[in-house]
């Protein structure tokens, strides 16, 4: 059954295990995303944090949330170790804005943009897919998600690795942004060109 944003924005709400994966967002009006790192110095981790004002409702998922110091798998009736599917981004944050259901995923880097960012950024997606498929096999509950990739880092000079437009040179649908660029920043206002439809 076909649901409007609204009715699968709640559908989301109602089955997504947020006691595990959700983090609670104190303040309407705005998403807070915090996530440890480590710079080029050495050992002493760094808070990132990124505050961004939002408009309408939001549903924000940290995709890989440890308990106990350790990540559970995605998917507990298939191996993670080592799996494609182990990999994810940082966040996956849901934003029912108007009439549309927009989905940022977000990936936390330091001081470097590593290889693997496409490979963490396209498992977020497929994990998105399969979030959609698992809905629509057991609930017949479906709609059209609208999603994109980020990756925020501080990188001193991340010019070699970007084109012109700010876009990862290994993967054009991935959109760069360092922290500071980003903090106030409207959520809406994150520029990707690159919306992959999820129906």
């Amino acid at each position: 059954m076909a649901l409007n944003p609204q009715g699968y924005f709640n559908c989301l709400r109602s089955y997504l295990n947020t006691s595990h994966y959700g983090e609670v967002q104190a303040k309407d009006g705005e998403v807070v995303l915090k996530e440890k790192g480590f710079g080029k110095s050495g050992t002493k981790p760094i808070e990132y944090k990124i505050c961004l004002k939002t408009s309408g409702e939001i549903l924000v998922i940290k995709l890989d949330a440890k308990k106990n110091g350790s990540t559970q798998p995605l998917f507990h009736f298939l191996d993670d170790n080592a799996k494609p599917w182990s990999k994810r981004c940082d966040y996956v944050v849901f934003n029912l804005r108007g009439k549309s259901l927009y989905v940022y995923c977000l990936e936390f880097k330091s001081e470097s943009i590593p290889h693997d960012v496409p490979d963490q950024l396209k498992a977020s997606v497929d994990w998105l897919k399969s979030l959609h498929a698992t809905l629509n096999a057991y609930t017949n509950k479906r709609s059209i998600m609208r999603a994109t990739k980020f990756v925020l880092s501080n990188h001193p000079d991340p010019s070699p690795y970007l084109d012109a437009e700010g876009y990862l040179q290994r993967d054009h649908t991935i959109r760069h942004y360092r922290y500071e660029e980003l903090d106030g920043l409207n959520l809406a206002d994150l520029e990707n060109s690159n919306i992959e439809m999820i129906r």
